[in-house]
C-alpha cells in the first residue's frame, strides 16, 4: 500500500449509449442519484456544485451546461418525476411556515426535546422535519404538499399524477418505535389533503405504486420481531386496507445485500409489471443476492438470476422484462450489466469476466420460457483487476456446540507454498442483523495478499437464514453467536496448511462487541483488533443515537429496570480475563458506538495491566471503513496490518515480496507495547 493523498471523493454520471460508456457530468463536486425524464430527453441530478447544499439539476441528454432547479438553504433529496414530466417531487428540510430560508441569526445553544435528535453521519437534526415539496420544472415555482412536525420522505407519484403517496409518522411516541405509514397527497388542482392507508402496524420503506393505480407495494413487515423481522415484499390497496404479505413464506431477506467496504448501489423499490400481475424485487439468501419476481396473486416466487455474486442495485425498463443491473462478487468490485429478454442464451462464461467458471459456470439460472442474454457494459477496475492478486472465498458449513449450521467461508492467502502453515483472522461482521456473502471485500484482499489467512462467517443473528436464524440471540448476546463464531474458528483451524497457533480476530460494530467479548471469554487468539465497538452495553444505551431501542426486543427490559441484563453482556465486566494484544480503533465523531465505548474499555484494559493501544480517527464517523476520508481509510488498514504483523508474524515470514512490495507502512507503532 502507498500513502493516500486524495482527501474527499469525486462522483460523476455516466452515460452508456451506442456501446460505449463515457462521463455525461464533469466539476469539482459530486453529482448523484440520476433520474430519467419520462421522454428520456434529460437527466434530473442531485449536486452540490454550486454550494455546500445538494439541489436538483436539470441537463439535456444532448449534453450542454446543466441547469440548477431548487435552491433550498438546507438542501433537497429524493427527486421523482411526474408522469407527465413537467414536476418533480422532492423531500427537503421546511420550517412550519414553509421556508427554509429564514436569515434570523440563531443562538448556538443547543435545546434538545425529542430523543431522536442527532444521527450518525449527519450529526445534529435539523430543528424542522422533512416535508415534500414539488418544483415546476420549466417555471422553477415550488409547492409544498405535506406540512406538520412529522419528516416525511420517499414521494411516489401515482400513475395518473394527481396524488403522491409517502412516507411518515404522524403519531405518538413515533421517535421510539420503526412503525411507519403510508400517507397519499393530492396534489391536482381540487386537493382534497391527506389520506393515510396503512394502520400504524407496520415498518415500511421503497414505496411503489401499481401500473393501474389500485395498490402500492413496499418492502415491510409487521414489527412482529421488532428490527429482527424479516423484511419481505407487501401490498396494500391504494385507498388503504389490510396488507397483503407476498413472501412471508419464502422467508428471504428483502431489500437486503451482504455487506462490504466497497460500497454499493441504493435499494431499488419494487418494480410493478405492465400488467400490475408480477412484483420483481431483490433479496439476500444465504450470502447471495438475486433478482426475484413474485406473482401478486398466487404469492408464486421465481428467482431470476444466480451465482455466487450479489445484485446490489438495479432497475427495470417498462416495456418489457430489461434489467440493467450493479453486480459484484468477490473478484468483481462493481460493474454495470443489462440482462435483455427474448434471445438465446448466452454461452457459458461470456460476458461474465471476473466469475469462477469452476464454481458457477452459468451466472444466472436462466427461465426456459423467457431466456436473458447477458451483456456487460462497463469494465470500471478492469486494469486495476488485471494487475493484482486476488484470493476465491471456498465455502464451508461446520456445526456449532449445539449442532447448528455455520455458514462460513475461508480464504487462503496469495503465494502459499504448498506444505506451508500462514496465520489467519478471523472477521465478525457488524449488525448483528446483517451478513457476510458474495461481494468485494477490500480488506479481506488485502489482508490475504499480506500473508493472512481470512475466515469469516454468518453466525446466529445474521440476515438471509430465515426469522429464527435471525432472531436466536434475543437476549443472548454473546451466546450461540459466540457459539457459532468460535465453530468457525475451529474449523479453520483444523485446516491444514492454517497455523491454529497463530490466529487473530477482528469486526467492527457489533463485530467489535464480539471481538471484545471474545478476548474476554478466550485467550486462543494471539491479536484482536476492535473497531467502532461498544464494551458496556448499559452506558451505549443513552449516548448511542439508535440504541435506546435495545429494550424493545435485543435485550431484556430497558436498563434501570433490569441493569444485570447488561452489565452481563458487557465485555467490560471481564476485562481481567484479556490476555489477548489487542488494538482499538475508533472514530471520534462515532454516534452509532461513540467514542466512550473505546476508551471505557481502553481505561479498562490499561488499568489491569493489558497490552493495548487506542487509535482514534478525528472527523470520522460509524462508516470509516466505508466512506470516511481516503486517507483514513488506507491509515486504518496499515494499522490493522501493523498490529497482525507484529503479533502473528513478527518474523516478517508472512510476507512474499513476489506477491507484494516489501511493506513501508504510514504507520508507526509504539515499541514499548
Amino acid at each position: 500500500m502507498t500513502e493516500g493523498k486524495i482527501k474527499k471523493y469525486k462522483t460523476q454520471i455516466y452515460l452508456a449509449r451506442d456501446g460505449k460508456v463515457a462521463p455525461f457530468t464533469s466539476g469539482p463536486k459530486n453529482d448523484t442519484s440520476p433520474r430519467w425524464s419520462p421522454d428520456g430527453s434529460k437527466v434530473a441530478f442531485l449536486s452540490e456544485r454550486n454550494e455546500d447544499k445538494t439541489q436538483i439539476f436539470l441537463i439535456s441528454l444532448d449534453g450542454g451546461e446543466a441547469r440548477q432547479l431548487t435552491f433550498r438553504k438546507d438542501g433537497v433529496g429524493e427527486p421523482v418525476w411526474s408522469p407527465d414530466g413537467k414536476r418533480i417531487a422532492f423531500s427537503a428540510v421546511s420550517s412550519p411556515n414553509g421556508s427554509s430560508d429564514s436569515k434570523e441569526e440563531k443562538s448556538d445553544v443547543r435545546v434538545i426535546t425529542n430523543i431522536r435528535y442527532k444521527l450518525n453521519g449527519k450529526g445534529f437534526l435539523p430543528e424542522h422535519k422533512a416535508q415534500i415539496l414539488v418544483v415546476d420544472v420549466e417555471t422553477g415555482a415550488v409547492t409544498q404538499v405535506t406540512h406538520g412536525d412529522y419528516d416525511c420522505r420517499e414521494p411516489r407519484w401515482s400513475p395518473d399524477g394527481k396524488s403522491i403517496a409517502f412516507i411518515s409518522a404522524r403519531f405518538e411516541d413515533h421517535e421510539l418505535t420503526s412503525v411507519k405509514d403510508i400517507y397519499v397527497a393530492q396534489v391536482d388542482e381540487a386537493g382534497n389533503g391527506l389520506r393515510k392507508i396503512t394502520g400504524t402496524d407496520h415498518a415500511i420503506s421503497g414505496l411503489s405504486w401499481s401500473t393501474d393505480g389500485k395498490s402500492i407495494a413496499f418492502y415491510g413487515h409487521n414489527n412482529e420481531y421488532k428490527g429482527a423481522t424479516v423484511t419481505g415484499v407487501c401490498v396494500v390497496p391504494a385507498e388503504g386496507g389490510e396488507v397483503c404479505y407476498l413472501t412471508k413464506e419464502a422467508e428471504l431477506a428483502v431489500a437486503n445485500s451482504a455487506g462490504g467496504d466497497m460500497g454499493g448501489s441504493p435499494t431499488t423499490e419494487p418494480v410493478w409489471s405492465q400488467d400490475s400481475r408480477t412484483i420483481y424485487f431483490s433479496a439476500l439468501d444465504r450470502g447471495r443476492t438475486h433478482l426475484y419476481s413474485v406473482d401478486v396473486e398466487s404469492k408464486e416466487i421465481t428467482r431470476l438470476t444466480g451465482g455466487d455474486c450479489t445484485v446490489s442495485g438495479w432497475t427495470k425498463a417498462k416495456a418489457d422484462d430489461t434489467f440493467a443491473i450493479h453486480l459484484q462478487s468477490p473478484t468483481l468490485i462493481g460493474d454495470v450489466f443489462v440482462l435483455e429478454p427474448s434471445a438465446p442464451a448466452p454461452s457459458e462464461g461470456s460476458a461474465w469476466q471476473g466469475f469462477p467458471e469452476e464454481s458457477s459456470p452459468a451466472p444466472f439460472d436462466l427461465r426456459p420460457e423467457k431466456p436473458f442474454t447477458v451483456r456487460r457494459l462497463s469494465s470500471v477496475n478492469k486494469e486495476l483487476l488485471s494487475s493484482v492478486y486476488l484470493s476465491e472465498p471456498e465455502e464451508f458449513f461446520t456445526p456449532s456446540k449445539d449442532g447448528t449450521l455455520v455458514h462460513g467461508w475461508l480464504m487462503k492467502p496469495i503465494g502459499l507454498k504448498e506444505g506451508e502453515k500462514c496465520p489467519a483472522a478471523l472477521e465478525i461482521h457488524g449488525g448483528p442483523h446483517a451478513a457476510y456473502g458474495y461481494v468485494f471485500f477490500h480488506e479481506f484482499q488485502l489482508l490475504a495478499a499480506r500473508g493472512y489467512a481470512v475466515v469469516f462467517s454468518n453466525p446466529r443473528g445474521s440476515t438471509g437464514y430465515g426469522q429464527a436464524f435471525l432472531t436466536a440471540i434475543r437476549h443472548d448476546w454473546g451466546g450461540v453467536d459466540y457459539e457459532d463464531v468460535m465453530a468457525a474458528a475451529d474449523y479453520a483451524a483444523s485446516v491444514p496448511w492454517i497455523d491454529e497457533n497463530r490466529m487473530g480476530v477482528l469486526g467492527g460494530s457489533y463485530g467489535g462487541y464480539m471481538t471484545n467479548w471474545v478476548i474476554t471469554h478466550t485467550g486462543r487468539f494471539k491479536a484482536a483488533v476492535s473497531m467502532r465497538s461498544t464494551c458496556n452495553r448499559l452506558s451505549q444505551f443513552g449516548a448511542s443515537d439508535a440504541a435506546f431501542t435495545n429494550g424493545e426486543w435485543e435485550f431484556d427490559g430497558d436498563p434501570w429496570d433490569n441493569p444485570a441484563a447488561y452489565l452481563d453482556r458487557s465485555p467490560l465486566m471481564y476485562v481481567r480475563n484479556v490476555s489477548t494484544p489487542v488494538m482499538l480503533i475508533h472514530s471520534e465523531q462515532d454516534l452509532r458506538c461513540p467514542m466512550e465505548q473505546a476508551e471505557e474499555f481502553f481505561t479498562a484494559l490499561k488499568k489491569t495491566k493489558k497490552t493495548a493501544v487506542l487509535v482514534r480517527f478525528p472527523n470520522e464517523n460509524h462508516e470509516l471503513s466505508r466512506s470516511g476520508q481516503p486517507k483514513h481509510r488506507v491509515e486504518r488498514l496499515e494499522y490493522i496490518l501493523a498490529w497482525f504483523d507484529r503479533y502473528l508474524c513478527p518474523d516478517g515470514e508472512c510476507y512474499d515480496p513476489a506477491i507484494e512490495p516489501e511493506p513501508n507502512p504510514i504507520v508507526k507503532l509504539p515499541e514499548n507495547l
